[in-house]
């Protein structure tokens, strides 16, 4: 046991600020999460308690926000496409709202051109492409899922390997990216 730090999850908390603000996960979640450290550590910052005890997703967003400005913004995006793969395969969030998300995080500077556009032209295809026919979105999605299962290796429950997995993927992204961008629909 030990002295939990906030700034050790700042990147975490950035992923939350995101999908709770896309009402990807709820604010449970971030409560539970908080409780854990609370119930495992022997002291902890009182942010841990503003979380558990925080009464609305305003509240707990602004308390994010306060304490993710350090956040290493390559690693939460990558870690956000990692959760939503492994949520879009599990049914647990729609297409739509991933698109959504993907589009935010195109603008991300710190991702490579390649991320970039594939995250912002993904949306913009499905938003030009809204009357396909169910197999062509079928395609899609699985287009979708396969550039995501690059980042698979992100989970919510891993934040602490984020900086591993992160230096791993840039390793031979270039090399993943290839398939990707050749199935591209445009």
């Amino acid at each position: 046991m030990g002295r939990a730090a906030i700034k050790d999850h700042e990147n975490l908390l950035k992923v939350f600020v995101i999908l709770l603000d896309y009402r990807i996960i709820k604010k449970d979640l971030v409560t539970a999460w908080a409780d854990s450290i609370l119930t495992r550590e022997d002291e902890s910052e009182y942010v841990f308690i503003e979380l558990s005890t925080s009464t609305n997703v305003h509240e707990t967003i602004q308390i994010l926000n306060r304490n993710s400005t350090n956040a290493y913004t390559e690693i939460a995006s990558r870690a956000i496409l990692g959760i939503l793969h492994h949520m879009l395969e599990d049914e647990k969030v729609t297409l739509k709202t991933v698109f959504q998300v993907a589009t935010h995080l195109s603008y991300e500077e710190r991702l490579t051109s390649d991320e970039q556009f594939l995250l912002y032209h993904y949306d913009e295809y499905i938003e030009l492409n809204l009357n396909e026919s169910y197999e062509t979105l079928r395609l899609f999605k699985t287009n979708f899922l396969d550039f995501l299962s690059i980042y698979k290796d992100f989970r919510l429950d891993n934040d602490d390997s984020w900086p591993a997995i992160n230096e791993k993927i840039k390793g031979d992204l270039e090399i993943k990216l290839q398939p990707i961008k050749k199935k591209y629909p445009y």
